[in-house]
């Protein structure tokens, strides 16, 4: 969850214009945008059913909370990861391989794939820790300095090409996250989320990754 806040870094949005289009029989759909050829997302497709499908799921649902959820995350954002995954600017035993294996193309038409796909979110098992860290992700805590999540990543947590889709994101994967960037095992995506996340208290950490889940 990178948050800019007080260091006043500007993000940029994007939108994207989607068409929808069959391919790879009834197990695979394949979301067709004007600015990627065709074979470039069946061979996307065809990755996803091949090598990524077991952890992330067809559908971009991962397959248990270990994973996160990929469907609907931001191409350009999910690019960029898995460069950094290939360079080692970000660490993972199971994806640096993985990456380092992708071609551009292949990279295109993955995160197309995957960005085509319906998020589903989760309902929360805990409403009122969801709602402690509904307040987190909107107004912060005035007392202890901490800026709202809003504040970068949006009313909605949609996300886009410089920050990723938070909204029905795995909690368990979120808190992970937000752990590593605190200890700052992860750097990749600048130093505003590592000193963000130290400021969290553990109840808030946990709420606002509740509420995040639950959000669609």
């Amino acid at each position: 969850m990178n948050k800019t806040g007080s260091d006043g870094i500007r993000l940029s949005s994007m939108a994207t214009v989607r068409t929808a289009m069959a391919g790879l029989g009834a197990l695979v759909a394949v979301a067709a945008f004007a600015q990627v050829p065709a074979d470039d997302l069946a061979r996307g497709a065809q990755l996803v059913q091949k090598d990524c499908s077991t952890c992330h799921g067809l559908n971009g649902q991962g397959a248990s909370n270990e994973f996160p959820n990929l469907a609907g995350q931001n191409e350009k954002y999910l690019a960029k990861q898995l460069r950094d995954f290939a360079s080692g600017a970000r660490t993972s035993l199971v994806m640096s391989p993985k990456a380092t294996a992708l071609d551009e193309l292949a990279i295109r038409g993955v995160t197309k794939y995957y960005q085509g796909q319906t998020p589903v979110a989760k309902p929360t098992s805990d409403p009122m820790l969801a709602s402690v860290g509904a307040f987190v992700y909107e107004r912060g805590n005035p007392y202890s300095g901490l800026p709202g999540c809003v504040s970068c990543h949006g009313t909605g947590a949609r996300g886009h090409a410089e920050l990723p889709r938070l909204a029905g994101q795995s909690p368990q994967y979120l808190e992970r996250q937000l752990k590593q960037f605190a200890s700052r095992a992860r750097s990749n995506d600048g130093s505003i989320m590592a000193v963000i996340a130290s400021r969290l208290t553990e109840l808030e950490m946990k709420a606002v990754v509740e509420h995040l889940g639950a959000m669609k």
